[in-house]
């Protein structure tokens, strides 16, 4: 009887045993000629679902199991037989056979059941796998943070003091002056002027700048914000638009904070269209003044950081009228309020209230009624008027002297998702390591394992992982070249900018939801902070430009090349176009490149390259040839750019993936150390197959990748999770955000 005990035991482990394994059990013991009608009905008595075995009888015969020596791959008819043996019975071999045939009938796996009645478990896969860095993560800090380390240890150092503490933000007025608090020390350290001229108390290093926002960015966002509208949108456009009148004036009491200020550009009724604000400035050529004058209510300058109650002046752009000539948007400092907070005359100020986040900043609506400024308050660099009252610009162009003049202030569109970077960086510390101690579920009688260990969690937040590291050396390129760049390049920067800048806030959105949701309820608790920034960087997606009309911006500079390339080739350059694209045609759209599973292959970076270029090259073409398309149909050219929308916003995109594919590539091919090398390598290979993954349509759809290729991508992207999890949580450490800033309970 004691070889049926195993079977019987595994039949009743899920507590239901089915009416159809009950009858094909009855049936094959009523077959059995060996066993006598009492030890049939013995058997058959343990099948009634109406008095199952009883937890104590369950128990009793796992333990009567493990009495008996179980190899790995013992069938329940093995096992039975051990057990029998064990008992002192000489089991009839009719019984092995019996046994097998029902263990195959109820569709019991050998392994699975020697895994349940082993008393000592050998540890599952996934019990094995924990964290098991394979480099230094000193070594990838000090690789990341580059020559800027010192200036960023500094930052950091100063946030950890007791000064910085976090607070409640739920008072309105008691957060905000935290925050003005918090600018004021930090302008303290010099860290506000760090770009102005020495002469007005800074460094003249614009890429210290860069650092100490991004670094700031770890902390608190309304502080970021508050410390990048004084020092920068205020401070920045009174130094690049201004001259030394303007400098000598301003610049070193903003730097102190001693003169808070505004950047008063945005309008109600107006919002991106920057060329389109209503806001006048009247010249008055009898007393040398100007006349700031919102029209509309919709011209109201509208969402402005620092106005609602500490602004003094702004920076406000408006109209230039002279003489009743429109000679487009300048830019002006207008006066806003006395350093004792009373309004100046004409100037109305209301307060935005309480936002989604970013409630340490004081955002107000600003209009101006008949509101006179000095004649030397037009920040004049590129535009003026002179002795005679005539317009006066070193740039003729009424369209080119807009874009240059808003060229100079790009800045702001690579500060921002430099500071929505350190936010990803955060919540994937956070959820990361909360996912690498946080243990749940586990195989049957089997510890518990973390979270981290299961694949839909890696599947989660590895290639966000990823995606975060692509986007470290990406920014810094794009910081370097706006830092180094020539008037020649500055389109092409500026549309660099406004890609990197969507497509880095988009991920950071997405990167922080996938992280609190990582969290489970743990992730929705204040304590842990990702609700702070969550909040706190949703708006990133549409301040310093609206991602979506940012991705058509970078489309048009794409499509102007595109343009030019085409006008400027002579015949034989046709030709060698005309080649080369056959070239692709024929290496990578052959029938066996685009079956091509090989995993050295899908791995390869030349592979991924030439994806991502025929991916950019063939959508900016096909945006081309529909814009033609419509131009040629006599569809008006405003008309044909709204027709092609969509489509203009994918070649946004295609541009930004392969831009950051480049970069992280090089950063990879520099890095000296190997053991950090490979784990970049990983990561790249990372970023680029969820890329093709998430672009796959499009590549089903253009025969560039078969089916069974974009299958075997996706097992290679899970392979590449579970291998990048052992690394997570130094991948994490080398970001080395210290735990005050991180301000989350659950990971210490």
């Amino acid at each position: 009887m004691y070889s049926f005990f195993p079977l019987f035991y595994m039949a009743w482990a899920d507590a239901v045993l089915l009416p159809s394994e009950i009858a094909a059990i009855e049936g094959y013991l009523r077959k059995q000629v060996w066993l006598t009608p009492e030890e049939t009905e013995f058997l058959s008595g343990f099948l009634d679902p109406k008095h199952p075995p009883t937890p104590q009888e369950l128990k009793s015969w796992k333990k009567a199991i493990n009495e008996s020596e179980l190899e790995v791959r013992d069938s329940l008819a093995e096992i039975g037989m051990k057990l029998s043996n064990l008992k002192g019975s000489d089991t009839p071999v009719e019984v092995r056979t019996a046994l097998l045939e029902m263990e195959d009938m109820l569709g019991i796996a050998s392994s699975e059941a020697t895994y349940h009645l082993r008393a000592n478990k050998p540890k599952t896969i996934i019990e094995e796998l924990a964290s098991r860095p394979s480099f230094d993560p000193a070594i990838m800090n000090a690789l990341l943070d580059g020559a800027e380390h010192d200036i960023i240890q500094k930052v950091k150092t100063i946030l950890c003091d007791p000064a910085f503490r976090y607070i409640d933000p739920d008072s309105l007025t008691t957060y905000r002056e935290q925050v003005l608090t918090w600018c004021r020390l930090l302008a303290e350290q010099g860290f506000g002027a760090m770009a102005y001229p020495e002469a007005y108390g800074g460094e003249d290093d614009m890429r210290k700048y860069f650092t100490i926002m991004e670094t700031l960015s770890y902390h608190d966002l309304s502080t970021v914000i508050k410390f990048g509208v004084q020092f920068g949108l205020w401070g920045m456009s009174v130094y690049f638009l201004g001259t030394k009148k303007h400098h000598d004036k301003y610049l070193k009491d903003i730097g102190t904070l001693q003169l808070p200020g505004c950047f008063a550009m945005t309008e109600t009724g107006h919002g991106s269209n920057v060329k389109g604000v209503q806001t006048t400035a009247t010249y008055q050529h009898s007393n040398r003044t100007f006349i700031i004058h919102t029209p509309t209510e919709l011209d109201t300058k509208e969402y402005i950081g620092n106005a609602a109650l500490h602004g003094q002046m702004a920076t406000v752009f408006a109209k230039l009228i002279i003489d009743d000539t429109d000679y487009g948007v300048n830019a002006f400092v207008v006066p806003l309020r006395t350093p004792k907070g009373e309004m100046h005359t004409g100037v109305t100020i209301t307060d935005c209230g309480r936002k989604m986040g970013l409630n340490g900043v004081d955002n107000g609506k600003i209009a101006f009624d008949q509101v006179e400024i000095p004649y030397d308050n037009m920040l004049d660099k590129y535009a003026s008027v002179d002795e005679s009252g005539n317009f006066q610009s070193p740039i003729t162009s009424d369209n080119r002297r807009f874009f240059t003049m808003l060229g100079t202030l790009v800045g702001g569109r690579i500060g921002i998702p430099r500071a929505g970077l350190s936010a990803a960086k955060s919540g994937l510390t956070i959820a990361i390591k909360y996912g690498d101690q946080r243990q749940q579920f586990g195989p049957e009688n089997g510890q518990e394992v973390p979270i981290l260990n299961y694949r839909t969690h890696q599947r989660r937040l590895m290639p966000l992982l990823a995606n975060a590291y692509a986007l470290h050396f990406a920014l810094q390129h794009v910081t370097n070249r706006f830092l180094k760049r020539t008037e020649d390049e500055m389109q092409e920067i500026e549309a660099m900018a406004a890609g990197l800048k969507a497509w880095a806030t988009w991920n950071t959105t997405h990167t922080l939801q996938e992280c609190r949701e990582a969290c489970g309820g743990k992730g929705y608790l204040s304590e842990n902070r990702l609700d702070r920034l969550k909040n706190d960087t949703d708006v990133f997606t549409t301040f310093e430009g609206d991602n979506t009309v940012l991705m058509q911006l970078v489309a048009k500079g794409r499509l102007s090349e595109f343009k030019k390339q085409f006008s400027d080739i002579n015949f034989f350059g046709m030709v060698n176009y005309v080649t080369q694209h056959a070239k692709t045609s024929i290496v990578e759209m052959n029938p066996i490149t685009i079956r091509n599973t090989d995993e050295a292959h899908l791995l390869d970076p030349e592979f991924h390259l030439a994806a991502f270029r025929y991916h950019e090259n063939e959508i900016l073409s096909s945006a081309a040839k529909r814009f033609k398309k419509h131009l040629d149909a006599g569809m008006d050219s405003f008309d044909a750019f709204n027709q092609t929308q969509y489509h203009m916003v994918q070649v946004g995109h295609a541009y930004v993936e392969r831009l950051i594919l480049e970069q992280f590539l090089e950063a990879v091919e520099r890095t000296e150390d190997p053991k950090c090398k490979e784990a970049l390598r990983k990561l790249c290979q990372l970023f680029a197959l969820t890329q093709l993954e998430k672009n796959k349509g499009w590549y089903l759809e253009q025969d560039y990748l078969a089916g069974s290729k974009t299958k075997a991508i996706r097992k290679l992207i899970n392979q590449l999770c579970w291998e990048v999890r052992q690394d997570a949580v130094a991948l994490v450490d080398a970001f080395k955000i210290p735990k005050e800033c991180l301000g989350a309970e659950i990971v210490g």
